[in-house]
Order: structure tokens, then C-alpha cells, then sequence
């Protein structure tokens, strides 16, 4: 009866080997060899030989264990335990080989490829391996995921290991934001590269999943930018029109292009705020600050004195005793500095943007541009929208 039931289970062993190509190997409860399919075929290691004995080791306090061999590198090994022994799957790589992390680490352990497969069909192998022996009525909810609990956590834990993915921490997420809050534009410049948040696929479109993620991604930072000091009004304006330039995305590196520039802009708009709103005397202050808010409104001096509380001959004198330049100076100054943004970062006309920032007439527009630049609104917008961040 013993040998019938031996030979049954050759049999079944056999046929998942040969749908999953997993190698399997048997053993007694203590440790004795009884069987191995699929393993005369690999070159064991010695990474494999500390591995397996890793695996010993945890299945003393476990039934199932899964025991991947490294953060980058795709090869790991199941193990589960029954009443009368052991079987163990692998080693086996579940995703991609051929990344250079992982070629070194081969390399660098002796090893050769492994046999290929699918992280779910392993661990279909292992809950048949566990149950196929219980009455289906009796096995609960938990039993029927060996190896990976009922909770919903490890299940996208292992999914994104499948798929060598990794989100990204809350540290590196409020790092960033906090660039964006500080408006440290330098260090975004310097590593706008390595700035862009780890995250993984989470819906079957790819190109689709990364426009969720940069939708979200321009939404935090734009709260950032307000954290920062810059007002909601403006800061959702941005936020509106980083994400038509999202959607007019034709792939995921120009979503990529779009977000860093959404970083850079928003720290530096922070960071001139900061700069702008700084004034020894609290009347230029506000004068100041008016000026930033007000840049698309057409504002008199008049305007400015009354916000500030002061009669305009007042204003004037402070303010160009404080900042060395005419109140008026300083208001072409903010406006050509919001219409440089628009030129580089919107599809905006260049004759809308001379009415919304209040200049009389384009040409106007365009000789205050020049003169401060020393490039034509059009010149300006060719040299800097072929930028890429």
C-alpha cells in the first residue's frame, strides 16, 4: 500500500514539474533525501547550500517559508512542511535575469541560470503540497493561503516582489516635499533625476498606471508648494495646467518630463516668494507681497499704498530706499518673471499672455520682455521649452 502511494506521488510531483519546471525535492522528517525531479539539472552553489540550511532553520518554526536569495535578485526558494516530511521548491527565478544588479550577483556567487516560474504558480504547488490531503469543507480561510496570510498586505508584498517592484518610503516622499516646501531649487536642479518616486504597477496599463501616479505625484507636491508659502489660487492653477500637460502625454517619459518640471517650478516659485516677501520694513513687505498676488490684476501704486496703509509719496520713498528700484520697476520685474514661466511651461499665446499679465499691448509686452532678457518673448520660449529636465 506504502509503495502504491509512493508511486502516486512520483507520479503527481512528476507532472508539477513538468507544467512548472520547478525542481522539487523530498524529504523525511529528518532531512533524509527520499526524492528530487528537476535537480539533476542545476549546479548547486555554495550560496544554495547556506540557503538551504537557512530554510531548515525557519522551517522548524514554520510550515511554509518562502526564502528569497537576494533584495536584487529575482531567486528564491519555497519550503513547507507536513507530517511526515518536508519538500522544497528551487531554487527558481521569478522574474527578470538579465538586470545588471543581478547578473553581478550571480556572477559574483558562482551561479548559473536558474529555472524560470511564476511566483503564483510555486505558490499554487505549495498550498496542493499542503492541503490536497483535507477535506475541502474543513480547510478556513487562512489555510488557503499558505505562505501568504489572509491579509491583503502580503499578498501585494509578494506581487510587487514578482514583478521586481518596490514603492518608496515616507522618508524619501517627505524628503522631496520638503525641497519643494524650502523651495531649494538648487539641490532639484542638481539630482532632478534621482528625484522621481519609486512606485509600482499597480493596474494592468502600464501607460495608464504611470499617469495615475504622476496625477498624484503633481497634486502632493502642489500641496507642498502651498505648505511653502504659495497661495492655494495660484498653486491650483498650476496644478491645472501641469495636468493637461499630463494628459497630452504620449508615454511614460514624457509623464516623467512633466513631473520634474512640476518639481523644479513649484520650488522655485516657493523659493522667489520667500525671496520676494523678505523686507526690513513691514510697509514694503506688503507692498511686495500685493505685488506677487496681484500680477495678473491690473494695480496702480494707489492700490499698493492703500493695501499698505500709507499715502502713495510714502511708498514710493520706502520702498525705493528699501529695494534700491521704483515700486513700478519692481512690478515689470514680477510680471516678466511669471510670463518667463508661461512661455516655458504652457501652450498659452504670446498675445494672451501679455493681456493676462495687464500690458498694454503685445509690442509693449514685448519690448519690456527684450529689454530685461535680452531675448524676444518667441526666442525665450524656443531656447527653454526644448529643456529637458
Amino acid at each position: 500500500m506504502s509503495d502504491k502511494k509512493d508511486r502516486n506521488e512520483d507520479a503527481v510531483l512528476d507532472l508539477i514539474y513538468r507544467l512548472t519546471r520547478l525542481p522539487i525535492r523530498v524529504y523525511a522528517g529528518n532531512w533524509e533525501k527520499r526524492a528530487e525531479i528537476g535537480v539533476g539539472k542545476l549546479s548547486e552553489t555554495e550560496y544554495d547550500k547556506k540557503m538551504f540550511r537557512e530554510l531548515q532553520s525557519r522551517l522548524t518554526a514554520s510550515d511554509k517559508v518562502f526564502l528569497p536569495y537576494h533584495e536584487q535578485a529575482p531567486i528564491g526558494t519555497w519550503g513547507c512542511r507536513q507530517e511526515t516530511g518536508f519538500y522544497v521548491l528551487g531554487p527558481f527565478c521569478y522574474g527578470h535575469q538579465d538586470t545588471l544588479e543581478c547578473k553581478r550577483f550571480m556572477r559574483r556567487n558562482g551561479m548559473e541560470e536558474y529555472p524560470v516560474c511564476r511566483m503564483e504558480d510555486a505558490q499554487n504547488v505549495i498550498r496542493f503540497l499542503l492541503y490536497e490531503k483535507v477535506e475541502k469543507t474543513s480547510v478556513c480561510e487562512e489555510q488557503m493561503l499558505p505562505g501568504l496570510p489572509a491579509q491583503n498586505l502580503v499578498i501585494e508584498e509578494v506581487r510587487q516582489m514578482d514583478a521586481f517592484q518596490k514603492n518608496h518610503t515616507y522618508v524619501e516622499e517627505e524628503f522631496l516635499h520638503g525641497c519643494i516646501r524650502q523651495g531649494n531649487v538648487e539641490y532639484l536642479k542638481e539630482h532632478i533625476h534621482d528625484v522621481l518616486l519609486p512606485h509600482p504597477v499597480v493596474i494592468a496599463d502600464v501607460k495608464k498606471n504611470e499617469e495615475y501616479m504622476t496625477v498624484t505625484g503633481i497634486s502632493l507636491a502642489v500641496r507642498a508648494a502651498i505648505e511653502g508659502g504659495i497661495g492655494s489660487g495660484e498653486a491650483f492653477l498650476h496644478n491645472d495646467m501641469f495636468l493637461r500637460k499630463v494628459a497630452a502625454c504620449k508615454d511614460i517619459e514624457e509623464m516623467q518630463g512633466v513631473l520634474k518640471e512640476c518639481y523644479l517650478l513649484l520650488a522655485k516659485l516657493v523659493r522667489d516668494r520667500k525671496k520676494y516677501g523678505e523686507a526690513p520694513n513691514r510697509h514694503v513687505a506688503e507692498c511686495k507681497r500685493a505685488i506677487i498676488a496681484g500680477r495678473f490684476q491690473k494695480l496702480t501704486i494707489e492700490d499698493l499704498a492703500n493695501k499698505a496703509g500709507v499715502s502713495k509719496e510714502y511708498l514710493q520713498k520706502l520702498f525705493k530706499k528699501h529695494e534700491g528700484i521704483p515700486i513700478s520697476e519692481y512690478m515689470t520685474k514680477i510680471k516678466l518673471e511669471a510670463a518667463c514661466d508661461m512661455l516655458a511651461y504652457s501652450e498659452r499665446k504670446i498675445s494672451e499672455i501679455a493681456e493676462y499679465l495687464q500690458f498694454e499691448s503685445v509690442s509693449h509686452f514685448s519690448v519690456a520682455f527684450k529689454r530685461k532678457l535680452q531675448l524676444s518673448p518667441k526666442e525665450y520660449r524656443e531656447k527653454y521649452r526644448r529643456t529637458v529636465f
